[in-house]
């Protein structure tokens, strides 16, 4: 092998492209796996450096094995559905700084959880070839996704990586129930809550201490994904039919031409009986488990999923909606994240065809930026690179580049340049033979298009408003706690210096107290093999020798005076971790006189793992874990100076949060809320414990009170999704770091503990209610609409909760006073909740929302008005965290401060806030200036142009037809307000236009894109990095539509002025009938309870939601209940079905789960599997439901008759029933039929000017006569 120096790599600035050899490309997929299936000795690059290591492809659990080369050879695994994509090193985008040859070089790009931003395994292979044959190979597995597999082989490829949790953990094939849970969440994705693991060992057979072998995990496996109740005859239909004709299914057997009634009546599909059978059962039948796994199938989804382009690709560009993003540089929030120029491939690959780019000039070099944020830059040279390669990979269609241009003339010469040579012939440079309208989709194939500014006119650089002269990462400390230093980002201006809420802190591991290894980890499934002991009620995780000591001789002491001096206690035990030594504990036990006794237990790595054994005990056997070492030695003998021992019962950790103050035994929440009532400092906080032994941790919070459930598994005391060791530790970690987020991202840390005093002593007034419920659901919370209010003369408050502010003050969040008349209370600055009279404010208007901002947006937590504070400096020592500060005091306010590492940065801040007017803009204020010629001839078909205060007759009438307009999101809802629908829809049927978040949205969070799309706005800009409900519905609108191509054509009548998206009466409206009945694998990191939200989103008139209730499972929920959720869709070609998957965390919010969202048009009905997907659009592996649809169309085109004639013919009806006894079949039948039409009638009647009491009248007669109708089925 010749793994030794190489020589420089000088790649041009455009890659090139390796030629794949004719016998490397043509390989079979049988010659590809032989390949990859040997070991292959490869260099992997760490950083700058390079490893030796071993790769091969295991085929039979479909992961990527990577060992390393010595004598601690560590083993790493990639899933080969975590591939998301296989480079060669000469189309990465980014020239390769390293000292290796370029053509033997290999990128993997894989996704780990379910983050936005992928990880890379790059490695150099030994020789080109073998360089082209793994790319190839990877290629071929990563096309043949785990997703597509047949159940049996998913659950085949599952229980195959069974032997690589061996290799790490067991010698002897066998392994715990505590690490198969470990297993099942690592290589299987079952996140389980431990009791629902041991009842499922309990079904199989299987004792909580029993061992497992591969042979159990079949029937474990099949308890997870099987649910037969789902298919149990237990619904009717219309008619009162079974929903399954499947009679001969309780003897687990489908008969064919049962199913071919399914298919045929049912599903209504083409597949045939014989192409299910053979794909999905055995010997020419199905058995109930191979139904399921058909219904739970790709070949059964509620959508049709579309291979091929559908829509006419030739209409004008300006027919079409086009998959947008904003800053498409950024991989987080809009102030502080990195940018990278992997999040242009991701966009590209997800089929977004107009991205964004910023270009400044730094130090003479052309980059891309957040301009004056924190931000990290990239080079442009790098995303042109990307963009040329990545642009046309997912569909042949136009490109946009969206390009806010902040650089001189002369730079733009030279970016000019750089756009031509590296996008070459796929770069739009001349117009096309367009007829007087935008050129189509397939007129522009493989096309790039330049969005910008011509130098025809004048154009200002897009600045923030304020005049910004110091921009950092500050440290604050907190006004509750002394030397409780937290991260800020800080932006100032002359009059303000502005400040975020809390960053979190790379340096947290030496700036705060270190409390434990597994304290704030994720709860539950993701604890590690070598962490089980940390649950275990015998491990003493934060005791020291002394204590230990004594915990042991009052244990003896309690139980003998307990059970008299005779009791043995021999094998009891405890282990601690040593003070000394890392890796090494002391096992603590009682001999048979009942003495305290103690051993050592020490670990060593073998093959990379470590390995727990007792010290000075021969020939003692190693073990994976120290739980596995306890649980060998609870079964089998040890010598204990010749004396065999056996280790029994296990020895607790006292409770010794029982003495702390914040610790109220027995309390009810409405005790809890009395003692909280009177602090009124956010973060105030107790702990209850209620008699069952269940524990809740109670604080205040934005004004009220919220409670949150702590849960116990085994030493393990859990909260939302972190675990600790202790109740003291749990309390001790959020002191120190945030507990909750509130949903105006205010972080709440504990602040305050509230002691248990007797509630007489309590005061309550006579009218005093809760000031919130136990468990807040998001709805019961969710944020009114903020009322902003503008000061019109100056206030000087005269109070302490009053506001002081100046004419102009901004203030927000602002409600009556209900304790005062005449009186407001909103926050100003970093004053939260303070009141002052209304009659010195005034409603402000939202003309432009840029008017309103601050530099932070909704990241602002405060900010401090320079012009009557005084600063000081302040150096407390040289060996302080952090040593130097400066405090600011502001008038009859808090003092504040701010914390420095460096002396010198301190000064330099300190200059800027004692004299602000003095210091220089970081930038320039707006300029007007002229383009280059050079640049501004590439910008042909989108010429940006100023948005209009109000689309009216005479500008529609004077459009250019390659002329666009960008506007924000506000400006879109004045536009909206203030124009015809006719001639907001005109301007978006002849030109483009674009919509993009407010500048408020420095969190990235995205706002609401139907508003956008149903006026026919083309380019609905928005952050791809942020996984909500904006992205969620841009998904669903792009990618299930078209083949995801990232063009979907709008309604004809839209782009014809026959449409208008403020009417709700449309001729081709539908009902929906939908009934969830079951699902798979629908886990979330907290909560074991999965409910499902069911909402139409299109046209405002059809925007409803409804939802089922929680299950009791994640593993296998099933929705008993028959509920049927009805929903009318009036207008189906612009309306999308979305399913969304929730769970209640302890704080009683919702987290989400997965969603699908597909346009109403691809529905398909009957007995149906819905795909799951995260946020950002990746399929979560055997995550589903199965769910039952109808949908009629409704034909009714006056509401309002239709419901009288049907209230007439009920009366007749009644009449009719009063007179005869029993009712017949054909009443029966006809009182059905009555039901059925006010049915779909009842979704119209809120749509029309019915007479209440009619509707009303009908409601009761209906409600009668169906109670009627089910008594006299049930009687029959």
């Amino acid at each position: 092998m010749r793994f030794g120096k190489k020589k420089q790599n000088n790649a041009p600035l455009k890659p090139e492209k390796i030629e794949i050899h004719e016998d490397v490309s043509c390989l079979s997929i049988t010659e590809c796996l032989l390949f990859a299936q040997d070991e292959h000795q490869i260099m992997q690059f760490l950083g700058p450096n390079q490893k030796q290591k071993i790769l091969k492809y295991d085929l039979d659990s479909h992961q990527l094995i990577i060992k390393s080369i010595g004598h601690n050879c560590k083993l790493d695994l990639i899933r080969c559905e975590d591939i998301k994509e296989v480079r060669y090193a000469t189309e990465c985008f980014q020239l390769l700084k390293l000292s290796a040859e370029i053509d033997l070089c290999v990128t993997i790009k894989y996704r780990v959880d379910e983050s936005f931003v992928w990880n890379s395994f790059k490695f150099e292979a030994f020789d080109p070839d073998s360089a082209q044959k793994w790319v190839h190979t990877l290629r071929l597995m990563q096309e043949a996704k785990i997703h597509k597999q047949s159940p049996d082989k998913i659950k085949e490829i599952f229980i195959n990586r069974f032997p690589y949790l061996l290799e790490s953990v067991s010698l002897d094939g066998q392994i715990s129930p505590k690490e198969l849970k470990v297993f099942l969440c690592d290589a299987m994705n079952f996140k389980l809550e431990t009791e629902e693991l041991n009842q499922i060992m309990k079904d199989e057979g299987l004792l909580e201490d029993s061992v497992i072998e591969k042979s159990n995990l079949t029937s474990i496996y099949n308890r997870l994904i099987y649910d037969e109740r789902i298919i149990d005859p237990l619904y009717e239909d219309k008619s009162g039919k079974s929903v399954y004709p499947f009679f001969t299914i309780r003897t687990g057997i489908i008969d064919n031409m049962e199913l071919e009634e399914f298919l045929n009546q049912e599903q209504k599909t083409d597949m045939l009986v014989d192409t299910v059978v053979n794909k999905y059962g055995k010997d020419g039948s199905l058995t109930s488990k191979q139904f399921i796994d058909y219904l739970y199938s790709d070949d059964n989804l509620v959508y049709t999923r579309a291979d091929a382009v559908e829509d006419s690709m030739d209409s004008p560009l300006s027919h079409y909606w086009i998959a947008s993003s904003h800053n498409t540089y950024l991989t987080g929030n809009q102030i502080t994240s990195k940018s990278n120029v992997e999040a242009y491939v991701q966009a590209l690959l997800s089929g977004c065809k107009c991205v964004e780019l910023d270009v400044w000039e730094r130090q003479n070099t052309i980059m891309i930026l957040h301009g004056n944020t924190l931000t990290t830059m990239i080079a442009a040279s790098d995303v042109l690179a990307a963009i040329e390669q990545y642009a046309f990979k997912v569909s042949p269609y136009p490109l946009i580049l969206s390009i806010e241009n902040h650089l001189g003339p002369q730079m733009q010469e030279d970016f000019a340049k750089m756009i031509k040579e590296i996008l070459g012939d796929k770069l739009l440079s001349a117009p096309l033979p367009d007829g007087g309208q935008l050129p189509s989709p397939n007129m522009l194939r493989n096309k790039i298009i330049i969005k910008d500014k011509k130098h025809l006119r004048d154009f200002n650089h897009e600045y923030l408003k304020t005049d910004i002269v110091r921009r950092g990462e500050i440290y604050f400390e907190s006004s509750l706690h002394a030397n409780d230093w937290s991260r800020r980002v800080v932006l100032m201006t002359p009059e303000f210096l502005y400040y975020s809420y809390q960053e979190s802190d790379s340096d947290e591991g030496e700036m705060r107290e270190r409390i434990g290894a597994i304290n704030g980890s994720p709860a539950g499934t993701t604890l590690k093999l070598s962490d089980l002991h940390l649950a275990e009620p015998w491990y003493w995780g934060g005791v020291d020798a002394n204590a230990g000591n004594y915990y042991i001789s009052e244990y003896v002491k309690s139980m003998i005076s307990l059970m008299g001096e005779e009791i043995n206690l021999s094998g009891d035990f405890a282990i601690r971790p040593r003070t000394q030594g890392v890796g090494e504990f002391v096992l603590l036990f009682l001999d048979s006189q009942n003495k305290a006794k103690k051993i050592k237990v020490q670990s060593k790595y073998e093959r990379g793992f470590p390995r727990y054994f007792i010290e000075d005990y021969p020939g003692a056997p190693t073990f994976e874990s120290l739980y596995a070492l306890v649980k060998h030695y609870q079964r089998v003998s040890f010598s204990v100076d010749k004396v065999p021992l056996i280790l029994k019962r296990p020895i607790q950790e006292p409770r010794n949060f029982a003495k702390e103050i914040w610790f109220h035994y027995g309390a009810t929440f409405e005790d809890s809320e009395r003692r909280l009532r009177d602090h009124k400092v956010n973060g105030a906080f107790l702990v209850r414990e209620l008699p069952d032994n269940k524990f809740r941790l109670v604080f205040r919070c934005a004004g009220s009170v919220r409670s949150c459930k702590i849960r116990q598994d085994g030493r393990l005391w859990i909260i939302g999704n972190s675990q600790f060791e202790g109740l003291t530790q749990l309390v001790d970690y959020y002191k120190k770091r945030p507990l909750y987020i509130t949903k105006n991202n205010q972080e709440i840390k504990l602040t305050k503990p509230v002691e248990m005093i007797p509630l007489d002593q309590v005061s309550t007034p006579a009218d005093y209610q809760l000031l919130n419920q136990e468990y807040v659901t998001e709805e019961e919370i969710r944020e009114r609409p903020e009322e902003v209010y503008e000061a019109e003369e100056d206030y000087h408050g005269r109070a302490e909760d009053e506001l002081t502010f100046l004419r102009g003050a901004i203030i927000r969040n602002v409600e009556q006073d209900s304790d005062h008349v005449g009186w407001f209370v909103g926050d100003y600055g970093p004053r939260k909740r303070k009141r002052f009279p209304k009659k010195f404010v005034r409603l402000y208007e939202w003309e432009e929302e840029e008017n309103l901002d601050n530099p932070l947006g909704n990241m602002c937590e405060g900010m401090i008005q320079l012009k009557k504070s005084t600063a000081r400096l302040h150096t407390v020592s040289d060996n302080s965290y952090i040593p130097h500060y400066i405090s600011i005091k502001c008038e009859g306010r808090e003092e504040y401060r701010m914390g420095f590492k460096q002396y010198e940065e301190m000064e330099r801040w300190f200059d800027s806030i004692t004299n602000p007017k003095k210091s220089k803009p970081l930038s320039k204020k707006p300029t007007k200036r002229k383009q280059s010629v050079a640049y501004s001839a590439l910008v042909i078909y989108a010429v940006a142009i100023p948005a209009p205060i109000e689309f009216t007759d005479d500008y529609i009438a004077s459009l250019n037809y390659r002329e666009m307009s960008s506007f924000n999101e506000n400006k879109l809802e004045s536009l909206t307000q203030k124009s015809t629908a006719a001639n907001l829809l005109a301007f978006t049927s002849s030109c483009l236009g674009r919509v993009y978040p407010k500048g408020m949205r420095t969190n990235s969070n995205n706002y609401d894109p139907l508003l956008a799309w149903n006026y026919g706005i083309q380019l609905v800009a928005l952050n791809y990095q942020t996984p909500d409900k904006g992205m969620q519905l841009n998904w669903g609108k792009f990618h299930n539509h078209n083949a995801g191509c990232g063009y979907v054509k709008k309604p004809f009548d839209m782009v014809t002025n026959k449409f208008d998206p403020r009417q709700d009466s449309f001729s081709n409206s539908v009902a929906l009938f939908i009934r969830v009945v079951g699902g798979r694998m629908l886990f979330s990191e907290s909560g074991n309870s999965p409910k499902v939200k069911i909402s139409m989103e299109g046209l405002d008139c059809d925007v409803t939601a409804a939802e089922t209730l929680p299950a009791k499972s994640s593993t296998c929920p099933y929705w008993g209940d028959g509920k049927v959720i009805s929903l009318l869709c009036l207008n189906p070609d612009m309306a999308m079905l979305r399913f969304e998957v929730t769970d209640t965390n302890d704080f009683g919010d919702e987290k989400f789960i997965g969603h699908c969202t597909f346009p109403i048009r691809q529905l398909m009905t009957g007995w149906r599997c819905v795909p799951l997907f995260d946020g950002y659009g990746h399929e979560k592996l055997l995550a589903r439901l199965l769910v039952h649809i109808e949908m009629e169309i409704l034909k009714s085109s006056d509401p309002e008759r239709e419901m009288k004639r049907v209230r007439g013919e009920i009366l007749q009806l009644n009449e009719h029933l009063t007179e005869v006894s029993p009712v017949s079949e054909q009443d029966i039948a006809r009182l059905k039929e009555i039901e059925d039409k006010y049915f779909e009638l009842s979704f119209l009647q809120r749509k029309t000017e019915l007479d209440q009491n009619s509707i009303d009248d009908l409601d009761d007669l209906l409600r009668e006569f169906y109670l009627l109708f089910k008594m006299e089925k049930t009687r029959r």
